[in-house]
């Protein structure tokens, strides 16, 4: 599985809680295209399933810990925002927003799957990837089809994390903080 892919199961999984079908089919055809493509005598073992399996775990850990660390994204998920104000929440999520697009900047070259601008007509071409584009709407007939892009969806062309540390623990999202007077 790429990163990307686990990029976007990450945040389909934060913002939903649930992986959206087109992500689970892309997930399930990778995962048949790699048992397919790997000779019988080439396949890794166990320990080395395992062991990419995680390093792809701690990857995603490690943004999201990134994200916690330098915008405090985390903190502001997880609290109940319900008795603050729009204006206490707006100045809140300035900082937020500020931050999460540094983290992203720094980390990640974003670029989008439909470069056309929103609310232009496109048409889907016979033969697109689903994982790519999500129809909406009154979704008829055979492509190719004509409609209005309302999203231009997002792709990441590049990732350039730091090195996981040899003796990562994957579970502490963010340490606990203890000031000591």
């Amino acid at each position: 599985m790429g990163l990307g892919l686990a990029i976007k199961a990450f945040f389909s999984l934060l913002a939903s809680n649930t992986l959206p079908d087109n992500l689970l089919k892309e997930l399930h055809l990778q995962h048949e295209n790699t048992k397919k493509e790997l000779p019988k005598e080439t396949s890794p073992s166990p320990a080395e399933l395992r062991k990419r399996e995680l390093e792809e775990q701690q990857r995603s850990v490690q943004l999201l810990n990134i994200l916690q660390r330098d915008a405090r994204l985390v903190d502001f998920l997880r609290e109940d925002i319900k008795p603050y104000s729009d204006a206490q929440v707006g100045a809140a999520v300035r900082n937020l927003h500020e931050g999460c697009q540094q983290v992203l900047n720094r980390y990640l070259q974003l670029e989008p799957v439909i470069s056309s601008t929103e609310g232009d007509p496109v048409t889907v071409p016979e033969g697109f990837d689903p994982a790519t584009i999500k129809l909406i709407g009154n979704v008829t007939g055979k492509p190719p089809l004509k409609g209005v892009l309302r999203h231009r969806g997002w792709q990441v062309t590049k990732v350039d994390l730091p090195a996981v540390p040899e003796n990562n623990n994957q579970i502490i999202l963010a340490p606990a903080e203890v000031e000591i007077s």
